[in-house]
């Protein structure tokens, strides 16, 4: 492997599989795996040990994410406690939403990883979550059918799920995290824009997951693709403002906007996720926001 980051995207399975286990080892790869990606270590100073909780963004099987960038032992090298599970969502992984079959409630992992948090007294929480509270069998509730002659997008609705609940969810996390550790920063993201193209996850020839945009529009009959895109870029935008309103108010919760890193036309597998060398774009700014904060 070269220097070049754009050659990850042309990675093979075994290649990717490679690289995340790489990631997972970090320093006690074998030699093998250490001399198959020649990338360019980061100088950076250590934060110790950083705590995770996330979405797929965190958690991607076919591909790298943002945990293997920023762990990769020739890459950032970082040692983070990662809990993220893909297509979690932001009120299971900040209240807790899930039940066992005789429907008890089930632990919350959140009291785990607080639980962590206090005693670690982490510098840095990274965290991914908001994507699956808006794509996917909910997305279709933003949207009014074409035919209705209403708006497609139900604005007051966006309106109170992003900036009303969405954000009471975070508040709550803020101060949870602060309650038990008053110097650890949160960091975050609002993704970037993607493109319904109607791509979902793809192994071994089955569809795995996904699409998670494109199907609600149709079935809505919205079907101009400018008009789409606009709807979802919208919500992304939305997304991203409540969360840096939160940068601002809060001193220990941060904002990374990927928005400008990440090309909507060349960046993206699918409509959820994005190609390697993007995640390893990503992966950068993320860690630069870790460094201002030491």
């Amino acid at each position: 492997m070269s220097n070049d980051f754009e050659t990850m995207d042309s990675w093979t399975r075994e290649e990717v599989a490679e690289f995340k286990e790489a990631a997972r080892l970090k320093d006690a790869a074998p030699q093998d795996a250490v001399t198959a990606f020649r990338l360019a270590a980061v100088p950076k100073k250590d934060p110790g040990l950083i705590i995770a909780e996330g979405d797929s963004w965190f958690d991607y099987l076919p591909g790298t994410d943002l945990i293997d960038c920023l762990t990769h032992h020739s890459l950032y090298g970082y040692e983070i406690d990662n809990h993220a599970k893909a297509g979690d969502t932001l009120e299971n992984m900040i209240y807790g939403t899930e039940i066992d079959r005789q429907f008890h409630r089930a632990a919350p992992e959140i009291d785990s990883i607080l639980a962590r948090i206090a005693r670690y007294q982490p510098k840095v929480f990274l965290f991914s979550g908001g994507g699956n509270d808006i794509a996917g069998d909910e997305f279709e509730s933003f949207l009014n059918h074409a035919h209705s002659g209403l708006p497609a997008l139900r604005e007051d609705f966006a309106h109170q799920v992003i900036d009303v609940v969405f954000r009471k969810y975070f508040e709550d996390l803020i101060f949870r995290v602060k309650a038990r550790s008053p110097h650890t920063h949160i960091v975050t993201h609002g993704y970037g824009h993607p493109i319904p193209t109607g791509k979902g996850v793809d192994l071994l020839a089955f569809n795995f997951a996904g699409p998670w945009l494109r199907p609600a529009l149709v079935r809505k009959g919205i079907l101009d693709e400018s008009r789409q895109k606009r709807i979802v870029f919208g919500l992304i935008d939305a997304y991203n403002e409540m969360l840096k309103s939160l940068d601002l108010a809060n001193d220990n919760f941060h904002h990374v906007d990927l928005r400008p890193l990440l090309d909507p036309d060349t960046d993206w597998v699918n409509e959820l996720h994005l190609r390697n060398s993007a995640y390893r774009r990503a992966a950068a700014a993320i860690h630069a926001k870790i460094q201002s904060l030491l």
